[in-house]
């Protein structure tokens, strides 16, 4: 998230400045300002391009975090040194899983489902020991199987009835 963010303005910035410099070499005009201008145009369409796409995939992983159903936080080594600890803490936030109404975040990447495309949620199995989701069109079905160590008694009520209430689907308690 930090991640997408950092590169959000990344490309923003160097929009405007591609868009600053254009400005200047269109009143200047010195020697060389066709190609200065073309190259400043080139680089501010590239760096727009990149900024509206990052915007949307962040756009994207607010709603995904906003929209939590299940979040999977990775196994953390205990009584590890500070150093280990803190990194510990870095790696938990950058592969943590959320299962959610419109997708899953994996770590960095985003399967959507019912956001804008055809894919939506088909079926939810949640076993003793992992969670399987099928997602996909008519034509193509895809599924991903996550470790999860399924909770017992009121909490899983809560997320049965979550993905019952969000997504319409009601989720298979397997044996």
């Amino acid at each position: 998230m930090k991640r997408l963010i950092l590169q959000k303005w990344l490309f923003l910035a160097t929009a405007i400045f591609c868009a600053v410099a254009i400005a200047a070499v269109s009143v200047i005009q010195f020697f060389y300002w066709k190609y200065c201008f073309s190259f400043a145009l080139i680089g501010g369409s590239i760096a727009t391009a990149l900024y509206l796409f990052t915007r949307k995939k962040l756009v994207l992983t607010e709603i995904i975090i906003d929209n939590t159903i299940i979040h999977i936080q990775p196994a953390v080594i205990l009584g590890a040194s500070d150093e280990d600890k803190a990194e510990a803490e870095k790696l938990c936030e950058k592969f943590g899983v959320r299962i959610s109404t419109f997708g899953i975040l994996l770590g960095n990447k985003i399967i959507k489902w019912g956001v804008g495309n055809d894919d939506q949620l088909k079926a939810a199995e949640i076993g003793k020991d992992y969670i399987s989701i099928d997602y996909g069109t008519i034509v193509e079905v895809q599924n991903i199987r996550l470790l999860y160590s399924r909770p017992d008694g009121d909490e899983l009520a809560d997320i049965v009835k979550k993905f019952q209430h969000e997504t319409g689907i009601v989720p298979v308690i397997a044996a």
